[in-house]
């Protein structure tokens, strides 16, 4: 799936989806499709970080965040993301990713 339908389609849920406390967890259920894959045929490594911003962009839209961002026109910025990677996710599999804030 092209990924901007696939924003599209995360936006359009997330407006739709009850909203969420700023500390809870929010959840998407996704799918590897075919634009996801390198050539060893399985979720590329940069996919994953596109596919954390998508959890990003639901976890600001169900909390309120992005609206209160949009009206001060600040964009969210991240600083340093780390990933390991225990194992590969294969084509047409389904997964579930998961955004929580953490304090520290």
């Amino acid at each position: 799936m092209n990924l901007v339908f696939r924003l599209i389609r995360i936006v359009i849920a997330a407006l739709l989806r009850p909203r969420i406390d700023m500390l809870d967890t929010s959840e998407l259920s996704l799918r590897v499709w075919p634009n996801d894959l390198d050539l060893n045929l399985h979720m590329n490594n940069g996919r994953y970080f596109t596919v954390m911003d998508l959890g990003r962009i639901d976890l600001m839209i169900r909390t309120g965040v992005a609206g209160w961002m949009w009206r001060r026109k600040w964009r969210p910025v991240v600083a340093s993301e780390t990933m390991r990677f225990p194992r590969s996710l294969k084509p047409f599999q389904r997964y579930r990713l998961k955004t929580r804030v953490l304090l520290g």
